[in-house]
């Protein structure tokens, strides 16, 4: 009976709803408020997401702009090497075939030179004459060969030229001028070197205007003589093989 006259009480009725309503006010506003920040955990989070974007954008622009660039500095630097090498290519051959003509061409002359009989020392050839002429003749002859009466330029050729044992023209006259001493290819004597004592005494009167090798035992072999005289001549020819 009393149970059933609590639950039929009309006041107490009313302050169960209102309990229940201030309840569900509570949990509407308790669950707005999560929600709000919820949406500010979302919008926090892109925007942090959005600035990561913005200060990570120039880095890769950065990248990617160098990358390019060093794929096109690579892609130069392979047709430079590529138009090197066809520009070699194309040289080469041109060049063997020029050192080839001016090989076969020494050789023709060195076989010229060569007809009858020659020695050789360094890079030089010389043919050494079996009869005898003046100056003059013996020279011509050497001309006719293709190379012209020796020129020492070194002790070593003197001591070569002197071992062959024979009195020589060489290529040493001072016609042009008494006294001035010039080889055949126009320059001038600068030593006294290889004179032998006594020798190029610069007399006018003896007319010696030409050298021969007259004292071959001695390293200072030289000696000045007649140009119309007759003896043995030795004719060089330079050529490098």
């Amino acid at each position: 009976m009393s149970e059933a006259i609590y639950d039929n009480d009309p006041i107490e009725q009313n302050q169960m709803e209102e309990i229940a309503s201030n309840t569900t006010g509570e949990r509407d506003v308790e669950e707005r408020i999560v929600c709000i920040y919820k949406s500010l955990d979302i919008y926090g989070g892109q925007q942090a997401v959005t600035q990561s974007a913005v200060h990570q954008q120039p880095r890769r622009t950065l990248v990617r702009a160098m990358i390019v660039c060093l794929v096109l500095l690579c892609v130069l630097l392979l047709a430079g090497i590529i138009g090197t090498g066809l520009h070699c290519r194309i040289k080469l051959p041109s060049h063997n075939e020029s050192w080839s003509e001016e090989r076969k061409q020494a050789l023709a002359e060195l076989s010229h030179f060569c007809k009858d009989g020659c020695t050789s020392f360094n890079n030089s050839f010389y043919y050494i004459s079996s009869k005898q002429e003046s100056w003059a003749n013996s020279r011509q002859d050497c001309k006719d060969r293709g190379a012209d009466l020796v020129v020492v330029k070194s002790e070593e050729e003197q001591i070569f030229i002197n071992s062959l044992n024979r009195i020589f023209w060489i290529g040493l006259t001072d016609r042009e001028e008494k006294g001035t001493w010039k080889w055949v290819d126009g320059s001038v004597l600068n030593s006294t070197g290889f004179w032998k004592k006594g020798e190029a005494s610069g007399i006018s009167e003896r007319m010696k205007h030409c050298v021969v090798t007259y004292y071959y035992n001695h390293q200072r072999s030289w000696s000045d003589e007649k140009c119309s005289k007759s003896q043995s001549w030795i004719c060089e020819k330079v050529i490098d093989l």
